[in-house]
């Protein structure tokens, strides 16, 4: 079946074997020594008898045939280019509903949208930049979900969708004034899309006065959110969970060892999660070596990535006689994978995140560390934790500090890239630490017999 904007069929993807090269496919290619009799070198589209499934050999790619169908949704006259969706199905005939179904409800709400540079709005020109930054590789995958996430979101608003030469300053001011309640990071992530918008509409001429630029700018609301965050455990909760851990069996809580290295490394939980324990656990020369990072691709779909979170963040890591016990452990009890991850689930794939985040909040529950209740949407109190997978790294970065570490040190160990996030920890110390360093800073004075006097008189 054919219809007007629906284009259907089957195709072939090319996903490169060697995620650590820096080439793009068509170098690839180029370089190959069969480049010049691969029938494979220059094909998108499927056809049957060409391709086979599962049943092409390449040194260089694997070989996905996908049946897609891609609908126009819009065409921008000051670009010319012609905005499109794609959707994917099981064969050509689900893929093609699916963009039957969303074409229909186009049509009910005026069409292909026509956008000329008057009519642009803030979606429009924060789509434009996000696509832009994420073709010339300027960002991430996982950061074009996240920020394409968010504008979803901002898109829900009347004003979102102006064109934004009608947009007055009134209307995002009164727009960011009903964000305080949501947290920090919130309200940044929203605000920095809204001033990518203006940016672009400055650039392209359609609009003279930004405000949100300058002296007289609008600035970002400041969060009223009172949420439970904390940075990390108190030696007592700390010593809670790890004796918990260590007398609980690896068939109750498979998880055991991955939670304790946290604890022991400070390792983030998506660097963790994809260590290969072939390439990145060093027992002999007792390392442990850091070079990339559970992400998401474009789809939301948690994948492998290719390097570290940041530049900082590939770095080798000595271990200690208690990370080394915990690593021989899980070495013990890991699952042959194809990835040869360390920690991975019991059908040899790659855990989530969010599933280990989940658990530990279970334990927590448990154990009694870091409750308060919250009122339900149902009206009801419900109990909860504030405890979470990245206070593990918060809590072992706050006992370095205590055993006053050098930031410096800490720092490469953290992989932070800012020595400032970094020196957080040493202020967020234990309150029994900070005690016992007030005694030791007293007895220190009254030994120099600075304070040897007697105020009571």
């Amino acid at each position: 079946m054919k219809i007007k904007g629906i284009t259907s069929g089957t195709y072939l993807l090319k996903r490169i074997k060697d995620k650590s090269t820096k080439l793009s496919s068509k170098e690839i290619c180029s370089n190959c020594k069969y480049k010049d009799t691969c029938k494979y070198r220059n094909i998108s589209k499927f056809e049957n008898g060409k391709v086979f499934e599962n049943n092409v050999e390449c040194e260089n790619f694997y070989f996905i045939v996908t049946p897609k169908a891609i609908l126009t949704v819009g065409r921008d006259t000051t670009t010319g280019k012609v905005r499109t969706k794609t959707f994917v199905g099981k064969d050509e005939s689900e893929a093609f509903n699916k963009a039957l179904t969303e074409k229909l409800k186009m049509d009910q709400n005026g069409g292909i949208k026509i956008i000329t540079k008057s009519n642009k709005t803030i979606v429009d020109l924060v789509e434009s930049v996000l696509d832009e930054d994420y073709n010339l590789g300027k960002i991430k995958q996982a950061t074009y979900k996240r920020k394409t996430d968010t504008l979803k979101k901002l898109q829900k608003e009347k004003f979102a969708n102006m064109p934004i030469v009608k947009v007055k300053r009134e209307d995002v001011i009164k727009y960011l004034e009903g964000l305080k309640m949501y947290s920090k990071s919130t309200i940044k992530q929203v605000y920095e899309l809204i001033c990518m918008g203006y940016g672009q509409a400055t650039y392209e001429n359609i609009i003279t006065d930004n405000f949100m630029t300058g002296w007289k700018r609008v600035e970002k609301p400041k969060s009223e959110y009172k949420g439970h965050h904390r940075k990390a455990l108190t030696i007592e909760e700390q010593k809670k969970l790890v004796d918990y851990l260590n007398s609980v069996s690896y068939e109750e809580c498979p998880n055991k060892y991955l939670i304790l290295l946290l604890l022991s490394t400070g390792m983030r939980i998506g660097e963790a999660l994809v260590l290969d324990y072939g390439k990145d656990i060093d027992l002999e020369n007792e390392k442990i070596y850091v070079r990339k990072t559970q992400t998401k691709n474009i789809k939301g779909k948690a994948i492998i990535g290719e390097t570290a979170k940041t530049e900082n963040g590939e770095r080798t890591l000595s271990m200690t006689n208690i990370s080394k016990q915990i690593i021989e452990s899980a070495l013990e009890h890991k699952i042959e994978n194809k990835n040869h991850l360390l920690f991975c689930k019991e059908d040899r794939t790659m855990h989530i995140e969010n599933s280990i985040n989940s658990n530990l909040k279970r334990i927590a529950l448990k154990l009694g560390i870091g409750i308060y209740e919250e009122i339900n949407s149902k009206g009801k109190f419900v109990r909860k934790t504030d405890v979470h997978t990245h206070m593990l790294r918060g809590t072992f970065a706050t006992r370095c500090a205590e055993a006053k570490i050098a930031p410096a040190v800490l720092k490469k160990i953290l992989g932070h890239s800012d020595i400032t996030i970094t020196m957080q920890y040493y202020v967020d110390v234990d309150t029994e630490f900070e005690s016992s360093e007030n005694q030791n800073v007293e007895k220190y004075l009254m030994g120099k017999e600075i304070f040897g006097v007697d105020f009571s008189k």
